[in-house]
């Protein structure tokens, strides 16, 4: 199982710069299309798309690899017990939150699918599309969050705290 969920978070964390490269791809295409005259359409949509994909997709493997701005500063000055429970209640309220975000982000996704909305800009695109990496990025975050909830139950330490400087 461990092994599946580190290949989940790193598969994220690839697709996301898969998305950071798109975004150069378009840009470079305005870039040239200008040059010859041709007009590349949706290029600043589409590029706020796939940033928003990067962004959300990048959660789980930034957060397991001790990316994130965390509560360290804090758990360093705790230790035993006093230093688990506070990880415990860090965590726990971090998988309510994100937990809420990704079932809602989800939500909004199969919403926006049955009533076909439609972006506005100059090429329509499904809006569920983009839509749907912003509530996968949220679900692999929620699933790496339960992940290190349950090491730190089990008496280990979170891996984002291997990171730590």
């Amino acid at each position: 199982m461990r092994i599946l969920l580190d290949r989940v978070y790193k598969g994220a964390g690839y697709l996301a710069g898969a998305f950071i490269v798109l975004i150069v791809l378009m840009i470079l295409a305005q870039i040239i299309g200008r040059w010859i005259g041709v007009i590349v359409p949706s290029t600043e949509d589409f590029a706020g798309y796939f940033l928003a994909a990067s962004s959300f997709l990048a959660l789980a493997y930034t957060f397991k690899h001790g990316g994130h701005i965390r509560v360290t500063l804090l758990v360093r000055h705790f230790t035993g017990r006093a230093r688990k429970l506070f990880l415990l209640f860090a965590l726990a309220i971090l998988v309510l939150i994100i937990g809420y975000a990704a079932y809602y982000a989800s939500a909004l996704v199969i919403e926006s699918w049955q009533f076909g909305e439609m972006s506005q800009g100059y090429i329509a695109v499904p809006i569920w599309m983009p839509q749907t990496s912003m509530a996968a990025g949220l679900i692999v975050f929620f699933i790496a969050l339960v992940d290190e909830l349950i090491l730190v139950l089990q008496g280990g330490d979170p891996d984002f705290l291997e990171h730590e400087d």
